[in-house]
């Protein structure tokens, strides 16, 4: 049998471009509540991370758990997807800690994630227009919202803005963001909290021309 690599290739970057809309179909479809401002603040923080990560001790998690429970978010799962490029996700404090996960190993988690330093500017420009694709009449914000904020801002530069005060309250105060690979390597059961986000490539055996 031949092999065509490039068809291979091509094929792959369908399955990536397939997922990539999954997840931005997922934010709109679990956030019934946001501004344009808070879709850039998901989408940035889930390409570079934290622009500053927050002080992370055992002391300080416990605190928050804490209040977590006072101030919990609408989505009751441990973690929630950030951005659609796969390399970050949140975890919420309240329900990491219910779940029985140990509080050490989300401050080692964090520890590692500050080591991430790989910036893809124009991944994020790319993924912003994905986004924006993605709109439809029944969403909060519209193409025109959307637009009116990268006006504003320098979007050129890439700058980091926070979720908005109203968003936090409806989704959260207490999480901690690490990378998505090395949460699933600990935690390899939490990636079925969303079956519907991840598809798997069946790969046919191939075999060399005889």
């Amino acid at each position: 049998m031949k092999i065509d690599i490039n068809e291979i290739i091509e094929k792959y970057k369908v399955f990536e471009l397939d997922e990539k809309l999954r997840f931005a179909d997922w934010f709109y479809n679990y956030y019934t509540k946001y501004t344009a401002q808070d879709v850039y603040s998901w989408l940035w923080i889930g390409e570079f991370g934290y622009e500053e990560y927050p002080p992370t001790d055992l002391y300080i998690l416990r605190e928050e758990v804490r209040m977590a429970y006072l101030n919990p978010s609408r989505i009751r799962k441990i973690w929630e997807p950030l951005g659609i490029s796969k390399k970050f996700v949140k975890v919420n404090l309240d329900l990491y800690f219910d779940a029985g996960y140990p509080l050490l190993k989300l401050i080692d988690l964090v520890e590692k994630s500050k080591e991430h330093k790989q910036v893809d500017k124009l991944t994020f420009k790319m993924n912003w227009n994905l986004m924006k694709m993605q709109l439809n009449f029944t969403q909060p914000v519209t193409l025109r919202d959307m637009n009116e904020f990268q006006e504003k801002i320098a979007f050129h530069m890439t700058p980091y803005y926070p979720f908005t005060e109203e968003f936090q309250k409806e989704f959260g105060y207490y999480y901690r963001i690490v990378l998505l690979r090395q949460f699933f390597d600990s935690f390899p059961e939490c990636i079925n909290d969303y079956p519907e986000l991840f598809i798997d490539v069946v790969k046919n055996e191939l075999e060399p021309e005889s």
